[in-house]
Order: structure tokens, then sequence, then C-alpha cells
């Protein structure tokens, strides 16, 4: 069940948001005794070595957040004090998911899983999805934060960001990277031919001012294709030897953080 609405904590169900309800049996002994039996202990916090997105990978936020080429999964795992064998308690996870739309307003909804048992190795999912037709929606390079808490039917558990810890973040970016821009002082790209026998060292840049390049994928003459990582500004270099004489090129395409690739950009030179 997915529910929309400007940015709280979730709904309730049952008991208090978060709440670490257990509920007491009071057991009479003999006169003037009590004995109080613990019969339900909410699920526990869902920590972040348990979340993930698909794609965009671990749970992180601020420097460490993640990027998506596309609304992403958001996975998590979570553990339940009383799901101890051969007791099978099931326990539902609630996602919540907040964003900035276009105008800067903050939105967000809340999504409902089915109920599973909290066992390792167990996921439960929910992809992110646009708001309904006519309401704001996701803007690409919106940065997505959520979290997700445990329900066991009676009671919940607290968010995965409560406590001090941070709410995951995926950046939503869509947009392709400009085609890298090849330049080379020993072999350049002009028409002429140039003295070989020598390594050349190859530069490859952001085009139309692209920020958010993290590497390069390069072949020369249609070998096996390498990546080499680009530098805080954007930039990487090369060091190719022609081992004879005649036309060359190099085949160079540049990627973001979310993995969305460019077009190819083919450099030619002359080698004699």
């Amino acid at each position: 069940m997915t529910t929309w609405g400007k940015l709280r904590r979730g709904r309730q169900r049952g008991t208090a948001a978060g709440g670490a309800l257990a509920v007491v049996l009071v057991v009479v002994g003999g006169p003037g005794e009590a004995v109080a039996a613990v019969r339900n202990a909410p699920p526990e916090r869902i920590v972040h070595e348990l979340m993930s997105t698909d794609p965009g990978g671990s749970c992180g936020w601020g420097e460490a957040r993640t990027y998506a080429a596309q609304l992403p999964q958001l996975r998590v795992e979570a553990r339940d004090p009383d799901h101890v064998p051969p007791v099978a308690e099931k326990v539902m996870v609630q996602f919540q998911v907040a964003w900035q739309d276009g105008a800067g307003a903050e939105r967000s909804y809340t999504y409902d899983t089915g109920y599973k048992s909290p066992i390792p190795g167990t996921p439960f999912t929910h992809t992110v999805t646009q708001p309904p037709s006519g309401e704001p929606q996701i803007p690409s390079d919106a940065v997505i934060r959520w979290d997700a808490r445990a329900y066991d039917g009676e009671a919940w558990g607290p968010w995965s960001s409560d406590g001090g810890a941070g709410r995951c973040e995926v950046v939503l970016d869509s947009v392709r990277p400009g085609a890298p821009v090849v330049g080379s002082v020993r072999y350049p790209d002009d028409g002429v031919w140039h003295p070989g026998g020598e390594a050349g060292v190859f530069t490859f840049s952001v085009a139309d001012g692209d920020s958010d390049v993290v590497r390069f994928r390069y072949t020369f003459l249609g070998e096996t294709s390498k990546s080499v990582a680009a530098s805080a500004d954007g930039t990487a270099s090369v060091s190719w030897t022609p081992k004879r004489s005649g036309p060359f090129w190099v085949e160079v395409e540049s990627f973001d953080a979310a993995q969305n690739v460019s077009s190819r950009t083919v450099y030619e030179f002359l080698v004699s």
C-alpha cells in the first residue's frame, strides 16, 4: 500500500509510530506476588548495513550518497527478536521516500510491504514510483531520501534513521554526459603525419561543462576497451605507443556517477 502526502514519519498502525511497545501479561503468583512476562518485543531498528538500492548500491548520505540513472529499487532486511525458531513470527516493512520537487517543496510518501519471515537473506523491496499524474514529479538530479521500519502486527520498530543515524540518499540522474574531448600534443588530430616510435599522452576531458563525469572508457584501434578514472576536474590521461606507421584512432566514452554513458568520440591521428 502506498500513501502519498506531506513529509511525515509515516502512518500509525495499532501503536505509536516507532514505539517500543511490549505487551505485558501479569501472572499472579502467591499472595502479594506478581510476575511480569513480556509476550512481544518490537522489531529491531533496520541498520544501514542491511539497506541498499538497485541501481546505486549501499546506503550512504552526504558525500557518500549513491547515484542511479533510473528510479531505484529499495532493499532492506528486517530483524525481530521474537522470530526465534520454532516461532515463525512475520513482519512487514514500511518505506518512507522523500525528495524536493522542481519548486523546492518537500514531498514524500510511504509504502507498506507484505509480511515475511525476518530471516537473513530475505529482502523487503520497493521500487520508487513517481506521484500520480497531476502531482509534482520527482525531477532528474533530485536527492531521494529514504528510511524504513518494521512492524510485527503489534508494535513498530524504530525508523532506520532514528538515534541520529542518517537517511539513505540516492541521486536520480538520468541525463547522459556530453561526449568527451580528446587531445594529444604528440599525436594531434590534424590530418598531418607525425613521427612515431614514442609514447604519446592522450588527454580526455569533460565536454559541454559536465562536472559529474567519473571515468572514461577507451579503446585504441578497436582493441579490448579499458577504463580510467577522472580526476576532480573531470579529466584523465593515458599513454599509448603506436607500433607501426599508418592511420590510428582512439574511441572514448564518458560515464557519470549514475553510469550514464555519453556518445562516442573518435579521435584520429596519422603516424609516419
